[in-house]
C-alpha cells in the first residue's frame, strides 16, 4: 500500500548518512562539517566537507570526488579552510578559500599529516606527522613515491621485525611502525607561493599530540607520555616555545622540492644529509619543554585562557585508575601548582556507546571569551550534554542537553553560537546551532529524514529499578516492532563494552534490527558504567562476575514483570567486556535459550600477555598486581569463563575479528575449542576477516551487514521470534 512503512533491514547500513566535526566560522555565519556516506559500488565509506549557513539554509557540498576529506579547520580570519585529504595519495593537509575554488596542498610529509591547528595570527599551522629513527631528514617533507611504497612492502614481507616496547601493537593501527607522532609547524603560503618548509617542534621517541597555540602565538601546548611507563597511568601536558628562524629545529628541516626541480647529485645529497643530521641532533638536545602536569596522572585537552596566563586541563591522578572521573585543573601557563575545580560527580567526555557513529572530535573544551567559564562535554544517565563550569568554582550549569547524545561542537569567536552534532535512539546525527544569549536552538540538517520516515520504529520504555542490594539501576526496554498487547515475545539482553562506557540516547542499528525482527531488547547500565557518578563507575573493579552479573539478572527479572516477555525465549549478547559477560552468563545459568558473544574475553590468565595494552588491564580492573604469580593466576582463573566452560549448555555463536589486538582472537578460539570438547551445547565460530576490535562500529560495511545476518540467523534458530 502507498505510504506503508517497512521494517529496518541490515542493508540499511549502506543508506545511512552521518554528520560530524562541525566547525563554525569565527564570525559565526557559516558551519563547515563532515558528511559521510557509503559508496554504493565499493561499499566503502566516503567523507566530504559540506557547508551550511548558521542562520539556516540548504547545506551544500564544499569538497567532492572519489577520495576522503575530513578535519575542516577555519583560519582566524575565516577566509581559508584547512582540511585533511587523501586526494593526492596519502593523507595530507590542504587549503581552500572560504568561497570555494581550487584547493592547494600544504604538506607533503613522508608519513602523512593530520590534526591541523591554526596559529592565532593565521600565519602558521601546527600539525602531526610521524618520524622514525631510520628516517632521513631530507626525505621527511617529501611524500612517498610508488618506489618507496613498494620497497616498504618488500621489507614487510621479507624482513623480520624486532620490538623492545611492551605495547608493540595497537588495535587501531595494527603492528606499530617504528616511528612516533611529532608536532610540526608550517608557514601558510599564499596560492602560488613556493612550497613552505615545515619545522619539527617536538623530539624524542614518544608520541605527541593535541597541539594548542598560546594566544600570542609564541608557545604550543601538547600532550605526551615522555616517561618509560607504558601503562595508562601517565600522560602529561607540556608547553614549548615555537621554533624561530635560525633555531636548531628550523635548521633541521628542509623544504619539499619545487615542482619540476632537478634532482640533486649524490655528493649534494650526502652533504645535505650530514648537515640535517647534525642540526637534528642539536635540535633534540635543545628541546626543553616545560612539563606542566608533573607526571602525576593522565591529562588531556589543554586549552590556554584568553589572556594566556592559565591552562585548563582535563585529567586525574589515578585515584581509581582508569575508572577515575576526571576534573578540570587550572595550571599557571608557565608551570606551578594547579587549582582544581569541583566536578560535582559529573563524568566528562562522551562515553555513550553506539554502532552507527560519526567520526571526528567530540565537543571541544572551550574557554568563554571573557575567561569566566569553561565549556566541557558531560555524560549523565546515558545522555551527553554541554556544561559551563565557572572558573570561580561555583556550581556548573547545563548549557544544552536533553535526551540525546551531543557528540561534537565548536563555538564562534564571540562565544555566542555553538554548532554541534546530536543524535538519539532514533536519529543518527544531525547538525544544530545554539544561541547562547537567547537559548534558541535550530536544526540545520536532516540527512536521514526521508529514509527514516519510511521505517516503522519500536517503542522504547525507560527503566528505573532497584538491584537486589538496593542500588539504583537505570536502562531501557525496547518493544518489538508491531507489538501487540497480550502477546508474548522473546527478549534479547544487550550488554555494553568497557566496562567504563554506557548505553544511552544514541542510535544502535543492532538493537533496532532485533526489534524489527520481533524481539524485545533490554539494555541497562550495570555497575561499572559511566554517567552515574564515581562510586558507580568504580564498583566493578575487583568484582567482575559478581554484582555486575547480578545487576543484569535483576534487570531481566524486572523486564519479566511487564508481562509480555516470554521467559522461555531469552537471549543474550554483548561485545568486549559485554562479550566476557555473555561468556560468564552462559557458564553460570541456563536461563537463556541462545547467546552470541562478540570480541570477547574467556581466559583472563592468557589475557595478561596478549592484548595491545599489555597486562595493565588485569592489574587495574581485577586488582591483580602480579598477573603471572601463582596467586595472580589463581585469581584470574577464578573469574575466567573458561574455568567453568563444562557448564555451558546454551547454544552460543562466538564472533571475533581476525585482527582484533584489543581482545585477541585466541580468546574466542579457546572458548570455542573447549565448548566443542565438552560437546554439551551447539556452537560455531565466526571469524571476521580484515577487521579489528572496532568492527561493529567502524568496520568494513559489508562485514557489518554480514554480521547482522548471522546474528539474526542464530537467534532465529535457537530463540525464534513469534510471527506477526
Amino acid at each position: 500500500m502507498p505510504g506503508q512503512k517497512r521494517r529496518l533491514v541490515p542493508e540499511d547500513l549502506y543508506r545511512f548518512v552521518t554528520v560530524s566535526d562541525p566547525q563554525i566560522s569565527p564570525d559565526g555565519e557559516v558551519i563547515a562539517f563532515v558528511r559521510t556516506h557509503i559508496d554504493p559500488e565499493s561499499k566503502e565509506r566516503r567523507s566530504h566537507i559540506w557547508m551550511v549557513p548558521a542562520a539556516g539554509g540548504r547545506p551544500a557540498p564544499f569538497t567532492q570526488g572519489p577520495k576522503n576529506d575530513s578535519s575542516p579547520r577555519w583560519s582566524p580570519d575565516g577566509q581559508t579552510l584547512a582540511f585533511v585529504s587523501d586526494r593526492g595519495g596519502d593523507r595530507q593537509i590542504w587549503l581552500i578559500g572560504r568561497h570555494g575554488g581550487e584547493a592547494w596542498q600544504l604538506t607533503q610529509m613522508r608519513h602523512g599529516a593530520s590534526n591541523p591547528v591554526w596559529s592565532p595570527d593565521g600565519r602558521y599551522i601546527a600539525f602531526t606527522s610521524a618520524v622514525g629513527p631510520e628516517d632521513k631528514r631530507e626525505l621527511l617533507t617529501r611524500a612517498k613515491s610508488e618506489a618507496d611504497k613498494k620497497a616498504e612492502e618488500k621489507r614487510a614481507k621479507d624482513e623480520a621485525r624486532t620490538f623492545t616496547a611492551m605495547r608493540w601493537r595497537d588495535d587501531a593501527t595494527g603492528i606499530k611502525p617504528d616511528r612516533k607522532a611529532q608536532i610540526w609547524v608550517v608557514p601558510v603560503p599564499a596560492p602560488g607561493d613556493p612550497q613552505p618548509k615545515p619545522v619539527q617542534v617536538t623530539w624524542g621517541y614518544f608520541d605527541h599530540g593535541g597541539a594548542e597555540w598560546s594566544p600570542d602565538g609564541r608557545f604550543l601546548a601538547f600532550g605526551a607520555n615522555r616517561t618509560e611507563d607504558e601503562s595508562f597511568r601517565i600522560r602529561d601536558i607540556f608547553v614549548v616555545p615555537v621554533p624561530h628562524e635560525g633555531s636548531p629545529a628550523a635548521r633541521a628541516s628542509v623544504a619539499p622540492p619545487a615542482p619540476g626541480a632537478a634532482e640533486p647529485g649524490e655528493e649534494e645529497k650526502k652533504a645535505l644529509a650530514e648537515q640535517l643530521q647534525k642540526a637534528a641532533e642539536e635540535a633534540e638536545a635543545a628541546f626543553r619543554p616545560v612539563n606542566i602536569t608533573g607526571s602525576i596522572g593522565a591529562f588531556y585537552g589543554a586549552r590556554f585562557s584568553p589572556d594566556g596566563t592559565t591552562l585548563a586541563v582535563i585529567g586525574h591522578q589515578n585515584e581509581y585508575h582508569n575508572a577515575t572521573q576526571p576534573k578540570i585543573y587550572l595550571y599557571p601557563a608557565g608551570g606551578g601548582e594547579p587549582r582544581i575545580l569541583d566536578h560535582y560527580d559529573l563524568q566528562f567526555f562522551d562515553s555513550v556507546g553506539a554502532d552507527v557513529r560519526p567520526g571526528g572530535n567530540g565537543v571541544e573544551v572551550t574557554w568563554s571569551p571573557d575567561g569566566h567559564w569553561i565549556y566541557v562535554p558531560v555524560v549523565e544517565r546515558g545522555a551527553c550534554s554541554v556544561y559551563a563550569f565557572p572558573v570561580s568554582g561555583d556550581r556548573p550549569q547545563r548549557l544544552v542537553g536533553g535526551q540525546r547524545e551531543i557528540s561534537g561542537g565548536t563555538f564562534d569567536r564571540q562565544g555566542q553560537r555553538l554548532a554541534f552534532v546530536a543524535g538519539s535512539m532514533f536519529e543518527i546525527s544531525d547538525l544544530h546551532v545554539y544561541e547562547v544569549a537567547t537559548g534558541e536552538e535550530r536544526r540545520l540538517t536532516a540527512v536521514n529524514e526521508e529514509l527514516f520516515a519510511g521505517i516503522e520504529w519500536p517503542e522504547v520504555q525507560e527503566l528505573n529499578f532497584k538491584a537486589r542490594d538496593g542500588w539504583d539501576l537505570h536502562g531501557w526496554l525496547m518493544k518489538p516492532v508491531g507489538f501487540r498487547e497480550g502477546q508474548k515475545y522473546p527478549l534479547v539482553l544487550e550488554i555494553h563494552g568497557g566496562p567504563h562506557t554506557c548505553f544511552g540516547y544514541a542510535f544502535y542499528q543492532e538493537m533496532q534490527l532485533l526489534a524489527a525482527a520481533g524481539y524485545g531488547v533490554l539494555f541497562i547500565n550495570p555497575r561499572g558504567s559511566t554517567s552515574y557518578g564515581q562510586a558507580f563507575v568504580d564498583a566493578v573493579r575487583g568484582d567482575y562476575g559478581n554484582r555486575d552479573y547480578k545487576d543484569l539478572m535483576d534487570a531481566v527479572d524486572h523486564a519479566l514483570t511487564f508481562g509480555w516477555v516470554d521467559e522461555k525465549r531469552l537471549a543474550v549478547t554483548g561485545g568486549s567486556y559485554g562479550g566476557f559477560m555473555t561468556n560468564w552468563i552462559v557458564t553460570q545459568t541456563d536461563r537463556f535459550a541462545a547467546a552470541i558473544t562478540h570480541r570477547s574475553i574467556s581466559n583472563w590468565v592468557s589475557f595478561s600477555g596478549t592484548p595491545d595494552f599489555g597486562p595493565f588491564f588485569n592489574q587495574i580492573q581485577h586488582k591483580v598486581e602480579d598477573p603471572w604469580s601463582p596467586e595472580g593466576v589463581q585469581e584470574l582463573w577464578r573469574i575466567s569463563p573458561l574455568a567453568y566452560v563444562k557448564n555451558v549448555k546454551t547454544p552460543i555463536c562466538i564472533m571475533h575479528s581476525e585482527f582484533d589486538y584489543r581482545c585477541p582472537i585466541e580468546q574466542a578460539e579457546q572458548f570455542y575449542m573447549a565448548i566443542k570438547f565438552y560437546g554439551q551445547a551447539p556452537t560455531e565460530l565466526v571469524r571476521h576477516p580484515r577487521s579489528n576490535h572496532d568492527l561493529t562500529r567502524q568496520g568494513p560495511p559489508a562485514l557489518r551487514v554480514d554480521r547482522f545476518h548471522k546474528m539474526l540467523r542464530w537467534f532465529g534458530k535457537y530463540c525464534p521470534a513469534a510471527t506477526a
